[in-house]
């Protein structure tokens, strides 16, 4: 593998170079937010794990190998902090009651509150095809990324990614009143 500009910079981090921590952070820390909030709709709890991520990445500074891309690590370090998560969410059986998206929706001229729909479909989505839908739809991984931030086959990352998808479109028709032959 080539080294990219925040593998580079991530290994300088590990030789003592804080600047080098300085760079990646500003440069991630808006999407890898995004990726937690967007999944566990609580404010709080999504600032801690993105907080313990980042403890985890100068945690591990000494130790890091260009081995993959570093977004790609960083985002198997946040993963495996969201799947403790939803082992934790689900023993306490009320996590999905406290769903709330913190961003504004947006509208259209018929006054259907698009945004809303489309958060409201993604929030019902099983956890394994939501994580795998935003991976590649928000947070821009290729497939061979994400195959390996959840540590999947690609035949898994595709099923997953096709039946999100699947089942978005059948939610979205149903909240928008759009048949599915349109």
């Amino acid at each position: 593998m080539t080294e990219t500009k925040d593998e580079h910079l991530m290994t300088a981090y590990g030789e003592g170079d804080s600047s080098a921590f300085a760079i990646l952070y500003e440069k991630h820390k808006g999407p890898l937010y995004r990726y937690f909030i967007r999944q566990l709709h609580c404010r709080a709890r999504a600032e801690e794990l993105y907080q313990e991520t980042w403890v985890r990445v100068i945690d591990s500074r000494d130790e890091y190998q260009a081995k993959a891309k570093f977004t790609t690590w960083l985002y198997r370090i946040a993963h495996n902090l969201m799947v403790d998560e939803h082992r934790k969410m689900k023993s306490q059986s009320n996590w999905l009651k406290q769903a709330q998206w913190d961003e504004e929706p947006s509208t259209t001229n018929d006054n259907v509150d698009i945004g809303s729909a489309i958060k409201a479909c993604v929030t019902k989505l099983p956890h394994s095809q939501k994580e795998v839908f935003l991976l590649r739809h928000d947070a821009g991984f290729s497939r061979e990324d994400i195959c390996t931030i959840i540590a999947a086959k690609p035949e898994t990352m595709k099923t997953r990614l096709r039946y999100a998808l699947d089942s978005l479109r059948q939610c979205l028709s149903k909240k928008l009143g759009v048949s599915d032959g349109e």
